[in-house]
């Protein structure tokens, strides 16, 4: 079920210059990045601390992807256990 929703989400942006894919992934980065339908569009995803589970973070489940032509200016795990996964933030230069 997950390939075929990032292959749908692929589909989507997939024509677009500048992309932000951002969201609660349920996996790591590396492995969206390069085991998934998304791995051939070029995405970066910025290092990060820990954001699951927010009462003790163990490991990074939360990501905000970025085509390479968008600039990360900032990213920061929020300290605010809303849910149990802390949220992420980020700054991008526009070009």
């Amino acid at each position: 079920a997950r390939s075929m929703q990032l292959a749908y989400i692929r589909e989507l942006i997939g024509g677009y210059k500048h992309q932000v894919l951002m969201g609660d992934m349920n996996t790591h980065a590396s492995d969206l990045l390069q085991n998934s339908p998304l791995r051939d569009l070029g995405l970066l995803a910025p290092q990060l601390e820990a954001t699951f589970p927010s009462w003790r973070p163990q490991r990074c489940l939360d990501h905000i992807l970025l085509s390479p032509t968008l600039t990360l200016e900032k990213v920061e795990v929020l300290a605010q256990p809303i849910s149990d996964h802390l949220p992420v933030a980020v700054e991008i230069r526009l070009p």
